[in-house]
């Protein structure tokens, strides 16, 4: 976006516009003007801020021009880093929702405020998880525990606003090419699966992994925010354990996708804790260190968590249509450095 002046149309203010989900739903956003806010450029302009800033780091002008002209604000700017200290998970992802929710209190003419968040603010919770506001409990990173917090900023403000939260499950790829553009712990627990770097590995062996495609969660979050949008709800845009594979089948899938490979041996999550307990306590600072990071996300696959879904009028690509295709794209660009 230019520096000229804004004007007191109808205007859509689109935060984290040039990150995965962002860059993926701007252009199904339709015909109307949309500001997109963002601290660094990407292929499309945007008015230069920080959401962690007063004023969103915009001028006195440019921020009472904002709230004088946005209907619909889209917030998809996040940190997902697992490895953040928890001061900075929540300068990244609270402070900045705290910021833009103060905003959202004087635009007069908002209509939507779309918070877009992750079906793992439940954390370490098992069983089926509910569309409904998350308990606290404990997490296995900083990014849930900051997302969660984040979602309760905008529950409490509900009362107040046109807010609804939108979650999303664990992306893994275009549906069509396989292509990644975001690679995530799903791709690292597939890059670690062949190098067996671990005797073993936690697993819950009918616990559904629940991956969809980028394609489709920008669809269909496109279709929840324009249509069917209703404040006050929560939405899962998850495949659901109907749709999911389990962990036994995507382990045992993903090695036949990459050959014969050595495989762990699959443990219940309490015996892996017990192996790392005794690790720790050794002198091998590498092998210290990959557990620490492998810490942040392995524990799920020993862990049932089944996510209810919202029905979105989207049909999911089955997981067995392109599965195939995003580990072969994995394997030909190594994991996104080819």
């Amino acid at each position: 976006m230019s520096h000229r002046r804004l004007h007191l149309y109808p205007v859509l203010l689109l935060t984290g516009g040039t990150g995965l989900v962002g860059s993926e739903l701007l252009p199904l956003l339709g015909a109307g003007p949309v500001t997109v806010l963002s601290r660094r450029s990407g292929n499309r302009p945007a008015l230069r801020g920080d959401l962690a800033e007063p004023c969103l780091g915009l001028d006195a002008a440019t921020y009472a021009e904002l709230q004088a002209s946005v209907t619909v604000i889209i917030h998809c700017a996040a940190d997902t880093r697992f490895g953040l200290s928890l001061e900075d998970a929540r300068r990244a992802n609270v402070l900045t929702t705290r910021n833009l929710l103060e905003f959202a209190r004087g635009c007069r003419r908002l209509e939507k405020f779309a918070h877009l968040s992750t079906v793992y603010v439940c954390g370490l919770r098992t069983g089926q998880i509910a569309a409904a506001p998350a308990q606290p409990g404990l997490f296995s990173n900083t990014y849930q525990q900051s997302k969660y917090e984040a979602e309760q900023l905008v529950i409490a403000a509900m009362s107040e606003l046109p807010a609804a939260i939108l979650r999303l499950s664990s992306i893994i790829g275009d549906s069509q090419s396989g292509r990644v553009r975001q690679f995530n712990y799903v791709h690292q627990l597939l890059r670690l699966l062949p190098r067996n770097v671990l005797p073993v590995a936690p697993c819950e062996p009918d616990a559904p992994v629940d991956l969809i495609p980028t394609d489709w969660a920008a669809a269909a979050l496109a279709s929840l925010i324009q249509e069917q949008f209703v404040p006050g709800r929560i939405y899962q845009v998850c495949a659901g354990a109907r749709a999911a594979l389990t962990v036994r089948q995507m382990i045992d899938w993903t090695a036949e996708l990459m050959g014969p490979v050595p495989l762990p041996r699959l443990v219940p999550l309490e015996e892996y804790e017990e192996y790392v307990e005794k690790t720790r306590r050794g002198s091998d600072r590498l092998l210290n260190e990959l557990l620490r990071t492998l810490g942040y996300f392995l524990p799920h696959l020993g862990l049932y968590q089944a996510f209810c879904v919202t029905e979105c009028g989207i049909p999911l690509p089955g997981i067995r249509s392109y599965y195939a295709k995003v580990v072969d794209y994995c394997v030909k660009t190594n994991w996104g450095r080819a």
